[in-house]
């Protein structure tokens, strides 16, 4: 169960004023690949995910779906509905496995925020913060390698969704989402995986990567020469982000 204290959109509410909001809210499951909201309809709920992951995206007009965001426990999409006219949602939301969530209808979330303002202040600050992380993957267009933007992608996968295991830090990711996340095409990810997979940077299995050294591949990020072996550089800090999205 996620913390009250990790949910940006709790963000200055006292334990009482959390416990309010979460009771006014619908329980709600879903299940693997089962879409929760699509993009362009009445954005009319609120969700908090408090188990399992959700891929945000959008389809091109040509019909290829671009990956967002993979969001995680304690994050939000759907913020619109705090509007009084909503607009449409930004992105259709998809559960990647069994997930819980909280769902508040936009007649209950536009309440609860007269009541506590700091909602309303919160979800400006973190779709704030959204804008830039979506700008900053829009100059590592121009500024940045394929490479570079593969590892970027998955060193952010590893920090906020992997999980440990003995040989390194799993990340549940097929490689055309993967590729997607770093803005290149799926030939290109496999290709760079592969040579990472020989070069003991990761370890790629179906649906699956294991980042083995996290050392190489924040190397390849930044696009340095391979550190030593006793550097130990923590890539967490480069991908910390607010957990709010529309």
């Amino acid at each position: 169960m996620i913390s009250p204290a990790t949910v940006q959109l709790f963000s200055g509410l006292d334990a009482n004023q959390v416990k309010a909001v979460k009771d006014a809210a619908i329980r709600r499951v879903f299940e693997a690949s089962q879409i929760i909201v699509m993009a362009n309809e009445a954005a009319n709920r609120l969700f908090l995910i408090e188990t399992g992951y959700v891929d945000y995206y959008v389809t091109s007009d040509g019909g290829q779906d671009i990956l967002l965001r993979r969001l995680a426990p304690g994050d939000v999409f759907g913020q619109a509905s705090l509007l009084s006219r909503p607009i449409g949602y930004l992105g259709t939301a998809k559960a990647v496995q069994h997930i819980r969530v909280l769902e508040w209808k936009d007649r209950v979330i536009q309440q609860l925020a007269r009541i506590y303002p700091q909602i309303i202040e919160n979800a400006l600050r973190t779709a704030l913060r959204y804008l830039a992380l979506y700008a900053k993957r829009h100059i590592g267009l121009v500024a940045n390698n394929a490479q570079e933007r593969l590892a970027c992608a998955l060193s952010s996968l590893g920090t906020r969704t992997g999980h440990a295991v003995s040989s390194g830090v799993e990340v549940d990711i097929k490689n055309e989402d993967l590729a997607s996340l770093a803005d290149i095409s799926a030939f290109a990810a496999s290709r760079i995986l592969k040579r990472w997979d020989r070069g003991g940077v990761v370890e790629k299995s179906r649906g699956k990567v294991i980042i083995r050294s996290p050392e190489k591949l924040l190397a390849a990020e930044l696009n340095v020469p391979e550190p030593r072996r006793n550097a130990t550089p923590n890539f967490q800090s480069r991908h910390n982000s607010s957990n709010l999205i529309g």
